[in-house]
């Protein structure tokens, strides 16, 4: 099951609300990697029902509830989008929905 999703285009711009590493109604893991891999699937399959991908991504913000984990964070993110990566801001956050330790928003262009 795909969370709750809001993605609204404006022109060519589309822009993805928030999305955890939810799967099936709960989070994947504990674990940041797990959390992050499993949220980026969630974008993925959001992004192709409206015939877009991860290359089509142009900017990600990026929310953590521990600086720490942004070494591991980074180290993932670089696996999952390709070159040229998309812009990126990352912000530290005291808590996320359910207890997540990662939530991405997107902004893709179909152009």
């Amino acid at each position: 099951m795909i969370p709750i999703t809001s993605i609204r285009n404006y022109g060519q711009l589309y822009f993805l609300s928030g999305q955890i590493g939810l799967k099936d109604g709960v989070l994947v893991s504990e674990d940041i990697k797990e959390q992050l891999i499993q949220t980026v699937e969630n974008i993925k399959t959001i992004l192709k029902e409206v015939n877009l991908s991860l290359n089509n991504v142009v900017s990600v913000t990026a929310y953590l509830i521990e600086q720490s984990d942004y070494a591991v964070f980074n180290e993932i993110y670089a696996e999952l989008f390709q070159s040229p990566y998309p812009t990126r801001t990352t912000v530290t956050v005291k808590s996320l929905p359910l207890n997540a330790k990662v939530e991405l928003q997107v902004i893709a262009s179909k152009e």
